[in-house]
């Protein structure tokens, strides 16, 4: 035998080990027929096939309450069932376990293909017509299917199991939010009250210089305790307990009354704040309390980054069918990168400086609320931005007629 020979069957014999093993279940009561497919399979190219083969369905169902198997192979006619319902029996032993299975017959009729499928069946092959090649390929094909079944199926239990974990922690985190607000505030509300009496000169008198102290220590306290609020509300909104009853209301009486609740802090930076809109404009159904609350923090932020001679400006804007009023809020502050633009609206998402490094951030919820009340209100908040340029937030409000306002007067 020359060294050409030598080679060749060197890489026969290296091909027939790299192939993946699997293991067949035959359920065959004809002894012949049984030798001629595990002849058939011995020959497979793709994969070296372990027939193992049983003559009945208890059999059958015996061999696979103590062996795994990548597919079976069943007779559509068997002495005890059929090998329709024996496919059905080994899947309600073996569950998401069991494997992709081919059924054959000798008469190869409709309705035992029809019964095949309907019972799972990957694939149904006439006894007459099966061959090594046809029936290797049928195999090859099951073996795969029941793979990337199994390999799904396994994905989807992984999924299921991350996703219990996930609702497990956010109901940890929401009761987390629920016991360390309530514990807190009752100790931080006698803590203001105690600082507001010495600061009022309540328990003796005080040094300005010290007054000023208090102050801070009254500020901070606000801070925390409105924090603390935040962080309820948001959790209300993301368990679904928090609702808004809409009613028609004066955009005009919104804005204005947000407008002046910044003026001090757009004043004291020598910020030019104003309002630009439209006259005759229609009522807008809203809980106006919610959108007031929406506004002020929009408008607080504007304020809060933008610099000492900029421009913060709240608008509105009438759809041309006039079913919508959209409200804008506009700055010439230091802007958000693009990077983060997708996220501002996260819950404790805060930005990252750009300009404005000496603006303290908050805790980032915010915003996080203004979207879930606008959500609420059947809209959503959209942003558009420039690093050193400014940023615009801007949502839509339904708006409703002369006879809405007649029906609720």
């Amino acid at each position: 035998m020359d060294d050409k020979t030598w080679t060749n069957q060197g890489v026969l014999s290296k091909a027939c080990l790299q192939r993946p093993k699997t293991r067949i279940l035959l359920i065959e009561d004809d002894l012949s027929y049984v030798f001629l497919c595990k002849r058939y399979l011995r020959a497979d190219e793709v994969y070296d096939h372990t027939v193992i083969s049983a003559s009945s369905m208890q059999e059958a169902l015996s061999i696979c309450s103590m062996d795994h198997f990548d597919c079976i192979l069943t007779d559509y006619r068997l002495p005890d069932y059929s090998g329709t319902e024996a496919i059905l029996k080994i899947r309600e032993l073996l569950g998401d376990a069991m494997p992709s299975t081919i059924v054959f017959t000798a008469e190869g009729g409709e309705d035992a293909a029809a019964d095949a499928v309907r019972s799972g069946a990957t694939d149904f092959l006439s006894k007459r017509n099966v061959n090594r090649e046809s029936l290797c390929r049928a195999v090859s094909n099951a073996v795969q299917k029941g793979a990337l079944r199994q390999s799904l199926t396994e994905r989807i239990k992984e999924l299921e199991k991350t996703n219990e974990l996930l609702i497990k922690r956010n109901s940890e985190i929401q009761r987390f939010y629920h016991t360390v607000s309530h514990e807190v505030k009752t100790p931080l509300t006698a803590i203001q009250e105690f600082v507001s009496i010495v600061h009022d000169g309540l328990a003796g008198d005080i040094e300005d210089e010290q007054k000023t102290i208090l102050n801070y220590a009254l500020e901070s306290c606000k801070q925390i305790s409105t924090q603390f609020n935040d962080l309820l509300e948001l959790s209300r909104f993301e368990t679904g307990k928090m609702t808004v009853k809409v009613s028609p209301n004066s955009i005009y009486d919104v804005l204005d009354h947000c407008v002046v609740a910044a003026t001090p802090a757009a004043v004291a930076k020598g910020i030019d704040l104003n309002i630009i809109d439209q006259p005759d404009l229609p009522h807008v159904l809203i809980e106006s309390n919610r959108i007031i609350q929406v506004l002020s923090n929009l408008i607080g932020n504007a304020v809060k980054f933008t610099g000492s001679g900029g421009s913060v400006s709240a608008s509105c804007q009438l759809s041309e069918d006039g079913k919508s009023l959209r409200i804008s809020v506009k700055d010439t502050g230091c802007g958000i990168h693009s990077r983060d633009l997708n996220k501002i609206f996260d819950r404790l998402y805060q930005v990252t400086p750009t300009v404005r490094r000496d603006v303290e951030p908050g805790m980032g919820l915010g915003l996080s609320i203004a979207s879930e009340i606008i959500s609420l209100h059947g809209s959503e908040i959209s942003v558009r931005s420039r690093v050193g340029k400014g940023t615009t937030f801007s949502f839509d409000l339904e708006t409703c007629d002369d006879s809405e306002l007649k029906n609720v007067a």
